[in-house]
């Protein structure tokens, strides 16, 4: 089958023939039939994060089940199916207490083991989930970014009085504001940087009530548009260091702050405003299987949009294309089809 093949430290990648996966006795393998670019894949691709070499990196997909192992007992062949990226193993303090995604000895499909850069993927029975009938594959690929942003949104236990602000229109801040609006927020507040403009535009279709440039005048305009309060809950979804002392200042006094963003660089902030205004802070990573079932939920019922989020799709083998449309700032959410 040809694939896209982390091959090598640093920089690059290959598109090459590879074997086809053969699927364990607790396992099914998947034609793919979408599969999403994340903002995880980019470093991988990169050479930024570090992974097992060889990997077919990819974790965002759907597809349908071709061969299954002698142990699988809910699946068939044919089933249209998109799996959770999370592979936990059931036996450690932290799965035994229903924290799936803190599992001591959790793999990841994509990053620790061979992804959906490909033809074919094997994965786990425990992580799949069908895809509704009218569900169309590109949004069973969507379902694992939705799930990352619902994951620490329903964290923030929004109530029918709460202001949420939300830093960053990429696809997860983008999901979070669809996700609180469908949890009853009653105002959102989009905030991006100069350039964003296009996003936030997207953001108020999707549900924001107001978007804002993050400039000097961040605060008095989160400040005017909650009339001095400021929010109730914010969810950072940039990951960029500069951000976290932006969201501690916007959020009220025993307000909340949701970090999403994975930060890949030390930040920095007045820490004593956490303890003098009692500030909380939730920190979120991935997902459980009942987050992504609950998502796909959401998305059949047209309370989480997918469609206005793919910006472009592209075959697999034209990756390069979609790199380059990724560095120009130019994507929201890329799909590519195998």
């Amino acid at each position: 089958m040809l694939a896209i093949v982390k091959d090598k430290k640093g920089p690059g990648y290959a598109f090459k023939e590879v074997e086809n996966p053969r699927p364990k006795e607790d396992e099914v393998l998947i034609k793919v039939k979408a599969v999403g670019i994340c903002g995880t894949d980019v470093p991988i691709l990169k050479g930024i994060r570090e992974v097992p070499i060889p990997l077919i990196p990819g974790h965002e997909f759907a597809g349908d089940i071709v061969e299954v192992g002698s142990k699988v007992k809910n699946f068939k062949v044919g089933d249209r199916v998109t799996p959770a990226i999370v592979i936990n193993c059931g036996s450690c303090y932290y799965c035994r207490t229903g924290l799936e995604t803190l599992c001591d000895n959790i793999i990841e499909t994509g990053i620790h083991v061979d992804g959906a850069f490909a033809e074919y993927v094997t994965v786990p029975e425990k992580v799949l989930h069908k895809l509704p009938e009218n569900m169309t594959y590109e949004q069973g690929a969507s379902i694992d970014p939705i799930a990352s942003a619902y994951h620490p949104v329903k964290k923030a236990s929004i109530g029918s009085e709460d202001t949420v602000v939300v830093f960053g229109p990429g696809p997860i801040g983008l999901y979070a504001t669809q996700i609180a609006k469908a949890e009853g927020a009653k105002k959102i507040i989009t905030v991006g940087v100069k350039g964003d403009e296009e996003r936030l535009e997207l953001a108020k279709e999707l549900g924001a009530d107001e978007i804002v440039i993050s400039d000097e005048n961040l605060l008095e305009n989160i400040s005017k548009l909650t009339d001095g309060r400021m929010a109730d809950i914010v969810v950072e979804a940039t990951g960029h260091p500069s951000v976290f002392e932006m969201a501690l200042s916007s959020v009220r006094k025993h307000g909340t702050v949701i970090m999403i963003g994975i930060f890949h660089a030390p930040a920095t902030a007045n820490i004593a405003q956490i303890v003098r205004r009692e500030i909380q802070i939730k920190g979120s990573i991935c997902y459980t299987w009942q987050d992504y079932k609950e998502c796909i939920d959401l998305v059949e019922a047209g309370k989480v949009r997918v469609e206005p989020m793919i910006s472009h799709t592209f075959d697999l083998k034209d990756m390069d294309k979609a790199m380059e449309v990724i560095d120009q700032r130019k994507a929201i959410k890329i799909i590519m089809h195998p």
